[in-house]
């Protein structure tokens, strides 16, 4: 059996492993060639050479290539395996790592490059080509054909997965007009894309530079501008950070929808019993038929999160709680009981509650006024720390485990076709998906305490919710309800990452696949469609291609979430493309 991976990133070296495992379980040959112009392994995301300054999000603890079945090793087992005359370097970084619970992404990187040589051992014959697929056509008898840029001769396999992880895409109308903005005007203008320095003569010292987006990406770009242009941070006396600046950093005036950072890692499990879960997003208290959901769903995953808190705060401090978690149960299910009016009597210091409508909206209510929300800001996020992190300030674990199991719930409600297909476009991919990100795959707590030292330092400047940026001749201008006046600026940001759109991809590989309909994007989401749950790809016109599989946060789908570093239903997706390349293929089925 002869296949190649396009992509030897966390999800192409997954796909190996499995496909090795299974080979050798079934006594089967098996022939693989890996092509990436990055390193095998880590890919582009995670390689070696990226600065240490730059953090996975994951806690290393949860990190694992391998499901434990075949008795490999997951990253903290892996740190522990290395010989002391190890690369120096990577043994202090490890160090670091464990110190802070969060990896360094090029310790994540020499992991994952040591998962690959892990998953080859398994596998008869690996040829690894740092290259570029250009193009993908059919041979005599399926056979499949893969052209490199570098290579004269096509590699002639019997099945292809596509696993490049994010492709790089060309602007979209707004962000070009943005780019062609600035060039008219000398700004700049840094697009969509992940966090990497950036130099000195582009961003001088003092400039004040617009950032749109709060989330992960806004992070590692303050890093990067701060403690990577030598500022330091230091402990104060009161248990808080300070910020020492070099003088080389940049004035950040960030704002987004939401106009708060992605709330923080959580801190510490549940201190008592998981909660019954589910226990209010229940087949039984959803309507029969189709589902719409937002108004049949997110009412009741809200509640879930209700209950999930109130269950934890009840067990762990019952004497902050007056009515019977069984009684609460029972009342929160009944729609005609108010949540706001349920908590407020079965709680009663208003600072334990839990308001899932302030999750949505965490700056209601505010005026215009910059100082008055710089304070507003660092007291959302000084209450998010003391939430997630101190095991005394109430339910929060509770509420995490609500929101996962709603999650959890509404995908299986996807994947059985109760939640209309306009639904699960518009509101579960669009925004609940998002919402779930905001409330648990935030930052560690570490981030969002360097964070408020450089608000209180004067270097990060918060532009509040519902943040719009136009563009005004010789500047760009920021506007929002919360800023009293517009901020302007000639230099602007967009982080956050580029979305996954096949009609925008330039790729070459997916250019060429497209433009013969041999690939098509989902209409919902832009991505690569594929057909569930095989990942074969769809051919233009609803048919799939029977060689040609496709994984990775480029394909459209909506699954739960995993373990694995390469992102959603990791070990699940892997095993099950990896038995259908090695069962069905070779017989042509579809």
């Amino acid at each position: 059996m002869r296949v190649c991976l396009v992509g030897a990133g966390p999800r192409g070296t997954g796909v190996l492993q499995r496909l090795g495992v299974l080979a050798r379980r079934r006594g089967s040959r098996l022939s693989v060639e890996v092509v990436d112009p990055f390193p095998a392994g880590a890919g582009r995301i995670w390689r070696r050479d990226q600065s240490s300054l730059l953090w996975m999000n994951s806690p290393v603890t949860a990190v694992s290539m391998f499901d434990g079945t075949d008795g490999l090793a997951p990253l903290t087992a892996w740190a522990d395996a290395l010989p002391e005359d190890a690369d120096p370097v990577l043994l202090d970084a490890i160090g670091r790592s464990r110190d802070r619970r969060f990896a360094d992404r090029p310790v994540v990187g020499a992991y994952l490059e040591w998962a690959f040589t892990r998953a080859v051992r398994g596998v008869d014959r690996v040829r690894v080509h740092r290259d570029r697929v250009v193009d993908l056509t059919d041979g005599d008898d399926g056979e499949q054909l893969v052209h490199l840029s570098a290579r004269p001769e096509p590699l002639c396999v019997d099945a292809v997965v596509l696993a490049q992880g994010h492709v790089d895409t060309a602007p979209d109308p707004a962000t070009a007009a943005f780019g062609e903005h600035a060039c008219a005007h000398g700004l700049y203008y840094r697009p969509p894309a992940h966090a990497a320095p950036i130099d000195e003569t582009e961003l001088p010292p003092g400039t004040d530079v617009l950032v749109r987006g709060l989330g992960l990406t806004f992070v590692d770009l303050v890093t990067l501008l701060t403690q990577g242009r030598g500022g330091r941070f230091v402990d104060r006396d009161d248990g808080e950070l300070a910020y020492l600046p070099s003088g080389r950093e940049p004035v950040l005036h960030a704002g987004s929808r939401r106009g708060v950072p992605y709330r923080s890692k959580p801190g510490p499990d549940l201190r008592e019993a998981a909660p019954p879960l589910p226990c209010v997003l229940t087949p039984d208290a959803l309507p029969p038929g189709p589902l719409d959901f937002r108004a049949h769903v997110l009412p009741l995953a809200l509640r879930e999160m209700v209950a999930g808190h109130y269950h934890e705060l009840r067990h762990a401090h019952p004497r902050r709680t007056t009515v019977p978690w069984e009684e609460f149960h029972d009342r929160l299910r009944d729609p005609s009981h108010p949540v706001t009016t349920l908590v407020g009597r079965a709680i009663p210091d208003p600072a334990d509650r839990f308001d899932p409508e302030l999750l949505t909206d965490p700056l209601a209510g505010i005026g215009p006024g910059l100082e008055a929300l710089q304070q507003r800001v660092r007291r959302h996020i000084a209450r998010d720390l003391r939430l997630r992190h101190d095991p005394d300030a109430g339910g929060e674990a509770g509420a995490i485990a609500g929101i996962n199991s709603a999650l959890t719930t509404t995908l299986e409600l996807v994947t059985a076709g109760r939640i209309t297909a306009d639904s699960v476009r518009r509101d579960v991919e669009g925004a609940f998906l998002p919402f779930g990100s905001y409330l648990t795959s935030g930052p560690p707590g570490r981030r969002l305490r360097e964070l408020l030292a450089l608000s209180r330092a004067g270097v990060v400047r918060f532009l509040g919710p519902r943040l719009k940026v136009r563009l005004d001749g010789p500047a760009f201008q920021a506007e929002g309800p919360a800023l009293g006046r517009p901020v302007r600026a000639r230099h602007l940001i967009d982080a956050r990452l580029p979305a996954d759109d096949l009609d925008r991809s330039t790729d070459p590989l997916l250019v060429a696949l497209r433009g013969r309909g041999e690939a098509t994007a989902d209409p919902g989401t832009g991505r690569l469609a594929i057909r569930e749950p095989d990942h074969r790809m769809l051919l233009r016109g609803g048919d799939v291609h029977p060689r040609r599989f496709a994984v990775g946060p480029c394909v459209a789908g909506v699954t739960p979430p995993g373990r694995g570093p390469a992102g959603i239903d990791f070990f699940e997706v892997n095993d099950r493309v990896a038995r259908e390349i090695l069962t069905r293929t070779t017989a042509g089925a579809d």
